[in-house]
């Protein structure tokens, strides 16, 4: 029920919303898509914790680190090749039902000019993913009696087998970015999910296939003075899986106050679902984000206008400021 009651949470996928702090994630192309020498991310979102279960309350909470490289740099020239992995899990719930994957990645980008101020990316991931169900953590019709729930009495569940469910997944993806003058520059990625449409039943139900999932995102960047200390940055995200989809619109402002430290922050809205507060600050390499979500959904009554609150960090090893980068091989900042 509350999968179907809410537009930003599918059936089947976890989603972040500060889905740019988790990129590999979200495209496998982005992968390695960095000016640096790697970079390490992770994210944690807390939903749904004001919505009570029979005892108490009990959040939907979901998790991911991911670490990626670019290789080959002095060979390939403006082009560029990297790696990387990310492990995802989440709990739903009183931990009725738990998610945990792990996927390795590889993108190349090919520069589509001589200067490199354009480029397509290619990117293909491919893992494990594991489900469980824990079936005493759910409650059936069959044990309402004339007290309230009881838990001890039968739940009439017959054909199912309270095990874990392990299948293959396959995503891949394609981005394009391009910098038509140094003080713009802008990206649009294209990414599908499921492949192969992996077989996912725990009534071992062969005709039940995860359904595809497709991924739309962009976003501008606007360097707004010539030392490229401050910039604003409006970006895109819709997603569709059967017939859930979700649409992001938001804005974001970058301010360095020197070479080691910066400011941002921003706001994002989930369209029919809730609005996104989020700032942050970075140091020496490494970036820290809050966000929050102010829901506004039919589940409000439920949710007390409270969403999700998520938190991220993402280090860059050597990385390069604006203002030192060579421009024709500059990724936009995401």
């Amino acid at each position: 029920l509350l999968c179907l009651s809410s537009a930003a949470v599918f059936a089947q996928d976890i989603h972040f919303s500060q889905y740019y702090a988790a990129p590999i994630t979200l495209n496998p192309a982005l992968t390695a898509n960095i000016n640096g020498m790697f970079r390490v991310a992770a994210n944690y979102r807390n939903q749904w914790f004001t919505i009570p279960v029979l005892n108490s309350v009990a959040p939907y909470q979901t998790y991911q680190v991911s670490f990626d490289m670019p290789i080959l740099r002095e060979k390939l020239g403006n082009d560029g090749f990297g790696f990387g992995g990310v492990f995802y899990g989440d709990k739903a719930g009183d931990g009725a039902l738990t998610t945990y994957s792990g996927l390795a990645s590889i993108a190349y980008h090919k520069a589509v000019d001589r200067y490199g101020r354009g480029r397509v990316s290619l990117g293909i991931q491919a893992g494990v993913v594991s489900k469980r169900v824990n079936i005493n953590n759910l409650v059936f019709e069959s044990q309402l009696d004339n007290f309230g729930w009881n838990t001890t009495l039968p739940n009439g569940e017959t054909n199912f087998q309270n095990k874990a469910i392990l299948y293959p997944d396959v995503n891949v993806g394609a981005l394009w970015t391009h910098a038509p003058t140094d003080l713009i520059r802008y990206y649009l990625g294209f990414s599908m999910n499921h492949l192969s449409r992996p077989k996912e039943s725990f009534l071992q139900d062969d005709r039940n296939r995860l359904n595809y999932r497709f991924n739309v995102n962009a976003g501008v960047e606007f360097f707004l003075n010539s030392d490229y200390s401050f910039s604003i940055s409006p970006t895109f995200l819709f997603m569709l899986q059967s017939n859930a989809q979700q649409y992001n619109f938001g804005v974001g402002l970058n301010y360095y106050v020197n070479d080691d430290v910066a400011v941002f922050g921003g706001g994002m809205y989930r369209v029919k679902d809730a609005a996104i507060l989020n700032a942050g600050v970075e140091f020496f390499n490494t970036r820290i984000g809050l966000s929050y979500d102010i829901n506004h959904s039919s589940l409000r009554a439920a949710s007390k206008a409270q969403g999700a609150l998520e938190i991220s960090a993402v280090y860059i090893f050597k990385k390069e400021r604006p203002s030192s980068i060579q421009y024709e091989k500059y990724c936009p900042n995401f």
